[in-house]
């Protein structure tokens, strides 16, 4: 494997995956990478999954806008960011301060990329943000494409309803920054046909991107309900249509393409599942919600 490529940022030294990921497993590419930041507004949550890393939810700080303004600027200044996904917890426990912190990225600079990610926690309150519609996705986890079994693996029913959902698509003017995230584990969407039910479900909601999502192996429950994604997405029939297969060397791999639903309209898929949450580079960084620098999620400390 070629080195990988050493940068400095807040005095610490980080290897950066600069290799292309490549349908070849075995191929190589170079290029000049830059990292994603992952801003942890809170570590709270309204759900209880039994696959959450933070299981019990708890909080860990209040977020500082003067620190997280001085990140967002110095890695800006060193040409290490891409662009930026606001995450928790939950976000929604607290829509003032998620509204602070676009607010905030967008007079640092307007030009930056935002993706949300959310349960579905009071969804209906997007509509109402200001420049919702500039936003680069919202990805709501949806985990099941009943209501109630959806409620079931939240362990709540403050979660995202399918009419919820298509209440903020219909007030969108871009239908297509809403993406549902789903994760594949067995009891649940763990074979082709659930698959196919899942994408019918998201396409009768009026909704154009599903991405499937191998559990990361954090704990007992996520083992033992783990699937590899591979497993489900074999013998496609004919109403997928696969476009690319991607390989990261160590980190992860991935999958899309597209799908024909029972109503006769396209819905995007992907399928993704990392592979080595331990491996000794990164391609993202963390503010958490107490306001450190880390060199992704639970990984290396760069600046307290």
């Amino acid at each position: 494997m070629l080195e990988m490529k050493k940068i400095e940022l807040f005095g610490k030294e980080l290897l950066v995956n600069d290799n292309l990921c490549l349908e070849n497993p075995e191929a190589e590419q170079k290029f000049d990478p830059s990292l994603r930041l992952y801003i942890k507004i809170t570590d709270g949550c309204n759900a209880n999954c039994d696959f959450c890393a933070n299981k019990g939810c708890e909080d860990y700080g209040k977020l500082d806008l003067v620190k997280l303004k001085y990140v967002i600027e110095y890695l800006k200044e060193k040409n290490n960011l891409s662009n930026i996904s606001i995450t928790g917890g939950e976000p929604m426990n607290n829509p003032m301060l998620l509204e602070s912190v676009i607010n905030l990225i967008w007079t640092i600079d307007p030009n930056i990329r935002i993706a949300i990610s959310t349960n579905g926690y009071k969804l209906r309150e997007f509509a109402y943000f200001d420049g919702v519609d500039r936003l680069e996705s919202i990805h709501i986890s949806r985990h099941h494409y009943l209501d109630e079994e959806n409620n079931k693996i939240f362990k709540s029913n403050l979660v995202a309803q399918s009419n919820d959902i298509i209440f903020l698509q219909s007030r969108l003017d871009d239908k297509k920054i809403i993406n549902i995230n789903t994760m594949v584990m067995k009891g649940y969407i763990d074979n082709l046909e659930e698959i196919k039910r899942m994408l019918n479900h998201v396409g009768r909601l009026g909704i154009y991107k599903d991405g499937f999502v191998s559990l990361m192996q954090v704990n007992d429950y996520s083992k033992k309900h783990f699937i590899n994604f591979n497993d489900i997405f074999r013998n496609l029939d004919d109403n997928f249509f696969v476009g690319h297969h991607f390989y990261n060397k160590c980190y992860c791999e991935c999958l899309d393409g597209m799908y024909i639903t029972d109503l006769n309209t396209i819905v995007e898929f992907y399928a993704r599942m990392v592979k080595d949450c331990e491996c000794n580079y990164t391609n993202q960084l963390v503010y958490t919600s107490d306001n450190k620098v880390t060199a992704g999620f639970g990984k290396k400390l760069i600046l307290k």
